[in-house]
């Protein structure tokens, strides 16, 4: 999957006229190719990883395939996603379930910072401030109005989906995904653990996306970091603890959508 907030960040500085309002967490749509799960790999329970040693695939596709899956399976993963660069930067700490979801995430550039939370249970609750929600695309006054305030997004609305993306483990499972050809590469050590690196390489919007994931090497195949280079601009994404659930909350209080919200002021 191509990491939209820095692939936006990117086309933004590579030509500086170009505005964005891509949803920081917007994921690609999942190769249909990618669903199914092989039957000699993976954990056998959805509570975590399985205490198995056996080698992972072989197979560069199949590997990938056998690394979504997995992902899939699991009853929750955490993880954070950081880039920096010319003075803008962004992190995100995440934590994905199998329908529920927490993510916060901060953004810096040109003297100011934006803030947004968000919460997904069922319903999708966002809050920030003004420069957070600009990001989203809200309009300048709105932005500015419903700072500081929960908003109720139901999944109904239009924005739903991108703006929820990489709240869930299937959701988040295919940032593995670039969707150009994956190739192995030699063992490492990361953290104390052994990972091999599954590369791939696409292009989007004239920019050369390059992506490694670092799988570990024995056991389960889940992602231990990934590392995207877009023209220049490094993504970093490291995985912590699986398997245990996230704790969103439901903002009982929370403000109602509105799609007048969205677009320029």
């Amino acid at each position: 999957m191509i990491l939209a907030s820095a692939l936006a960040a990117a086309t933004a500085i590579a030509q500086p006229t170009t505005t964005t309002t891509t949803p920081p967490t917007t994921t690609t749509t999942p190769p249909s190719t990618t669903t199914t799960s092989p039957t000699t790999t993976g954990p056998t329970t959805t509570t975590g990883p399985s205490t198995t040693t056996t080698s992972a695939p072989t197979n560069p596709q199949l590997l990938l395939d056998t690394a979504i899956a997995t992902f899939q399976l699991e009853r929750g993963a955490e993880w954070s996603l950081s880039w920096s660069l010319l003075g803008k930067s962004e992190s995100e700490v995440t934590h994905d379930g199998q329908s529920d979801g927490t993510e916060i995430t901060t953004l810096k550039g040109a003297g100011a910072t934006g803030h947004l939370s968000l919460d997904l249970d069922g319903k999708l609750y966002v809050e920030g401030n003004a420069g957070g929600l600009g990001e989203l695309g809200f309009k300048a006054s709105a932005a500015t109005s419903e700072s500081g305030h929960w908003v109720g997004v139901p999944r109904t609305a239009a924005v739903f989906s991108s703006w929820a993306a990489g709240l869930t483990v299937e959701s988040a499972s295919y940032m593995l995904d670039l969707g150009g050809k994956a190739m192995l590469g030699p063992k490492t050590t990361i953290d104390g653990k052994s990972v091999i690196g599954l590369s791939q390489s696409a292009k989007s919007e004239g920019l050369t996306i390059n992506q490694t994931d670092y799988l570990e090497a024995s056991g389960p195949p889940l992602p231990v970091e990934i590392v995207e280079n877009v023209d220049g601009l490094v993504v970093r994404v490291v995985y912590g603890a699986w398997g245990k659930p996230p704790h969103a909350v439901i903002h009982k209080a929370a403000v109602p959508f509105l799609k007048s919200w969205l677009g320029k002021s």
